[in-house]
């Protein structure tokens, strides 16, 4: 059985973290020592920290700091939406972290062919960084919501070795129909084959993430050497009411394993004006032609708050379908064309895209 450490933390206090990774550690029976290492955290987009996007530099620094005792040779690296990773490191606060640490930067910028026979439809996925050139990888999500998958956890965090402009590709593959997209996701996950997920839920984000919605104090940080196991934990944590489609997908390949949870005083639950993404509550049981048939009438469209948009030019950028354009420093939607995968609200600079 697997096992997932949770612990209340309701500050990012180096020293507690660096406890609790130890402790956890120790339970789970994950060891490094004098081994080539690389930190997944999450770098979506270079917002400041109080955004709540971005895994958070006292996170970075505390595994850091363990692993480096241990004679590690620490590689950190990610491949944001849009804007470098030196950017996103910088803007984030990791990139002290790094200069203190004397941390190494991938930018995940290859083009790493992997042939997968995994629950896609996919055979082949092309990575920006090898995983198997290191020894160990280190999964850091961020707690957040997202307006597609529902929540951006340990599993959806390994999207990022795929190259930011790659990203979209695989949006318009899955199109609407996000069971195909999480099974893209699984696939990935499981060829980078993290040995451990630790997830930062100290300060998460609820509503319309995973880059522009609430700021929550969770207060929670949990790891496991399984993130499936540990993604529904934090779905229980949530009460998200209804299957999210990773994890559904997963169990329906019986990747969900069972799993008990070592806790002295993790909260029972963080489901206290947890707001799901507003779009979740269009995943009807209807069949698929009917959905089809409704998408353009019920599943919620993009809009713009003009209000708030500066033209940046962003979100002509990372859409998929190209069905969005900006003239003038006014974005214009091509609703026939958008496939409902939401990147414009995702990496909105402004939180202008709402849905």
């Amino acid at each position: 059985m697997e096992k997932v450490v949770a612990e209340r933390c309701d500050s990012y206090d180096i020293k507690m973290l660096k406890d609790f990774f130890h402790t956890g550690f120790m339970e789970v029976g994950f060891k490094a020592s004098r081994q080539r290492v690389l930190l997944k955290p999450n770098l979506l987009s270079g917002k400041s920290l109080e955004k709540a996007v971005t895994t958070r530099p006292e996170f970075v620094r505390a595994i850091s700091e363990l692993l480096l005792d241990s004679s590690c040779d620490v590689y950190i690296g990610d491949s944001p939406g849009y804007e470098s990773t030196e950017k996103v490191l910088s803007k984030s606060g990791i990139m002290d972290v790094v200069k203190d640490c004397g941390l190494k930067i991938l930018s995940f910028n290859k083009k790493i062919i992997k042939k997968y026979q995994g629950i896609s439809p996919y055979r082949e996925f092309i990575l920006g960084e090898d995983p198997d050139d290191f020894e160990i990888i280190i999964n850091l999500p961020k707690l957040k919501t997202h307006v597609m998958m529902g929540l951006t956890l340990g599993v959806k965090n390994t999207f990022g070795f795929i190259h930011g402009l790659d990203k979209a590709k695989w949006h318009l593959k899955a199109g609407t129909d996000k069971a195909i997209f999480a099974s893209i996701l699984i696939d990935i996950h499981n060829i980078v084959k993290p040995a451990i997920t630790i997830i930062d839920g100290i300060i998460g984000m609820d509503g319309d993430g995973p880059g522009s919605g609430r700021v929550r104090d969770f207060g929670i940080v949990a790891l496991s050497k399984n993130a499936f196991a540990l993604d529904r934990y934090v779905e229980q944590l949530a009460c998200v009411p209804f299957p999210l489609p990773i994890t559904s997908k997963a169990r329906e390949y019986g990747m969900v394993p069972d799993f008990e949870t070592i806790s002295v005083n993790a909260p029972a639950s963080i489901s206290d004006g947890f707001q799901m993404p507003g779009t979740m509550d269009t995943n009807w049981n209807l069949p698929d032609m009917a959905k089809k048939v409704l998408k353009n009438v019920f599943i919620k469209k993009p809009k713009l708050q003009k209000s708030i948009c500066k033209g940046c030019g962003v979100c002509e950028h990372v859409c998929p379908a190209g069905a969005l354009s900006v003239v003038e420093k006014t974005v214009f939607f091509n609703y026939k064309k958008c496939i409902r995968c939401y990147c414009c609200q995702e990496m909105c600079t402004e939180g202008a895209i709402r849905v």
